[in-house]
């Protein structure tokens, strides 16, 4: 089943309807930098909604995929 993907950035000036458009699709396509901070501190404050989608999967460049890799193999070691 292929999803629709509506790239977006909800805090760019001219998206006050985000809400409606969200509405009908099912991904959005956001950059890293947007959403680490909330993610972080949701993370930290042990929100229960993290471990609601903690299982979802999620797309990521094979860039950055080989870099998260590579981080925990180095702290893994350490």
């Amino acid at each position: 089943m292929r999803h629709n993907i509506l790239p977006l950035k909800p805090t760019q000036p001219g998206h006050a309807d985000v809400a409606n458009t969200l509405k009908h699709e099912t991904h959005v396509e956001v950059q890293l930098g947007d959403i680490l901070p909330a993610l972080t501190d949701a993370l930290l404050s042990q929100r229960v909604w993290i471990r609601d989608f903690s299982e979802d999967k999620i797309s990521i460049s094979k860039d950055l995929y080989e870099i998260i890799m590579a981080y925990q193999r180095l702290k893994r070691a350490a």
